[in-house]
């Protein structure tokens, strides 16, 4: 299990926090290997990471870190060509191992605390799918996310933010998935390494800054659509966006910061233009030749080496992929996945502008509202738009806050196993059902879905009309000191 942690300068106290979680799990000392995916960008890159090196000998089965050059040709910065770098590391070491494709990436946020249960059920499935009929994995396996370490000490506004957020993703959850689930994975995922190849790893260009959907969907076409995508029930904690400021200022920053992070996640609509473009590709008469080979592409994630076993692997996978029931572009599960980039890309904006609209239009003075059956459609949508505001207040709170709940208290009893609890007792952000603050909540779901959805989707789609370049900034998170010295680990490496 190769664990990719990608990191620019990210507090040390925060990566160190992720991976003492990771080194309490079972399988840390004998399935784990980490990589620490560091920036040459960040200049204290190279400290940080001798730093956990030392911090964390003999807790995994392996540890090393990579430095992704800055100003590499073609590439642009950010979480996607990080982890294509350490990609090709991961390669290279597992490269002539005998069981290379049997080999998973899991790709996880710095500030990501993942159950053991997690990494247990993916290998479970991971074998299964094996033995079932003796062909490589083709599988994505992702965790729900939850937001339950610091919510409750962030502005109100953004709290509902990413209590959205989670739950828009939980929606397409399902622990029964189907030939035509899909689900777009956020923050953690994990892909088999020979899958990896199959999709000539992740891109490096602005067009991937939405790095978790791009690289689900540069799976899905490489394999016409027939990659498997399993969600696992085993959430993966996170941190609420906040700058750790005080006062009126850092009420601002919080909310500054949070939609910085809503316009970069926004920014990746333009894997809604990458998904047509594939899609149009899609032939019902593939030459399996047409990705025997992906070691003659080098565009992303270590292709560019000759590597006999690599392409062997990925011809196998090819074939598998490609030889079968011919394949046609107007299926259930295409409209599924479009449906999905919908959800994501258009409802938020075209929601807003429709509602705006709607609002003016029937201010408007007679006779221009003259037209009785446009009146009357005005009306019933009306009440559409209330009918549907109120079945997704009840989705959140009678499903949603079980759900918080059980992972607040899944990870708090993992925790307490580990001896790690203590440590971590504040951060357990528990919410109760029917407080006046939860159901503040969602009165201003439609406030808060229009600062950090409506706007920077809008913003990122008007922009798009002169560049898909987009500085990358950093998701400020919120610092907490731990037990182990790590100023005294500092010094004896500047010592050194």
């Amino acid at each position: 299990m190769a664990i990719v942690l990608p990191s620019y300068k990210e507090e040390t106290e925060m990566l160190e926090s992720s991976l003492r979680v990771l080194a309490s799990h079972k399988l840390a000392r004998t399935s784990y290997h980490i990589f620490l995916a560091m920036e040459e960008r960040d200049p204290n890159a190279t400290t940080v990471a001798q730093i956990l090196m030392q911090l964390f000998t003999g807790k995994f089965r392996e540890m090393q870190w990579t430095v992704h050059p800055a100003d590499l040709p073609g590439e642009a910065p950010g979480k996607s060509s990080n982890v294509s770098w350490a990609a090709k590391q991961v390669e290279r070491k597992y490269l002539n191992n005998p069981d290379w494709s049997s080999v998973l990436v899991s790709v996880m946020d710095s500030d990501t605390h993942l159950l053991s249960q997690y990494f247990e059920t993916v290998l479970a499935y991971h074998i299964r799918n094996r033995k079932g009929d003796g062909t490589t994995d083709m599988t994505l396996y992702m965790p729900p996310i939850v937001f339950d370490r610091n919510a409750s000490e962030v502005p109100q506004l953004v709290r509902i933010a990413d209590l959205m957020w989670s739950g828009a993703g939980l929606s397409c959850f399902t622990t029964k998935p189907t030939a035509s689930t899909v689900a777009i994975p956020t923050a953690v995922y994990t892909v088999p390494l020979a899958l990896v190849c199959l999709a000539r790893g992740w891109d490096t260009g602005s067009e991937a800054i939405g790095e978790d959907m791009h690289m689900m969907l540069k799976c899905y076409f490489a394999t016409h659509g027939r990659m498997k995508i399993r969600p696992i029930a085993s959430p993966a904690s996170q941190c609420n966006v906040t700058t750790g400021k005080g006062g009126v200022r850092g009420w601002l920053a919080d909310h500054s910061a949070r939609y910085a992070q809503g316009l970069r996640h926004m920014w990746g609509c333009l894997d809604t233009g990458n998904a047509l473009r594939q899609w149009c590709k899609i032939s019902s008469n593939v030459e399996v030749q047409d990705q025997s080979s992906p070691a003659s592409e080098a565009s992303s994630a270590g292709c560019e080496l000759e590597r006999p076993r690599h392409v062997e692997i990925c011809l196998r996978l090819s074939q598998h992929t490609l030889h079968g029931p011919k394949l046609h572009r107007f299926t259930w599960r295409n409209l599924v996945l479009f449906s999905r980039l919908f959800e994501a890309h258009f409802l938020p904006v075209h929601l807003c502008l429709v509602l705006s609209a709607s609002t003016i239009y029937s201010a408007l003075p007679y006779p221009i509202v003259s037209c009785p059956s446009l009146a009357a459609a005005m009306t019933l949508t009306s009440y559409l738009r209330v009918v549907g505001y109120a079945f997704m207040t009840m989705y959140f709170v009678i499903f949603y806050e079980g759900y918080h709940r059980a992972c607040i208290e899944a990870r708090a009893s993992e925790m307490k196993k580990a001896g790690l609890y203590e440590e971590l007792a504040g951060e357990f952000s528990y919410r109760r059902r029917l407080s006046f603050i939860t159901m503040m909540d969602y009165v201003l779901f439609p406030v808060s879905g229009t600062v950090f959805g409506s706007a920077p989707l809008l913003q990122a789609i008007v922009s798009h009309f002169w560049t898909d370049k987009l500085v990358y900034l950093v998701s400020a998170k919120p610092i907490k000191a731990t037990p182990i010295g790590l100023e005294e680990h500092a010094a004896k490496i500047i010592d050194v």
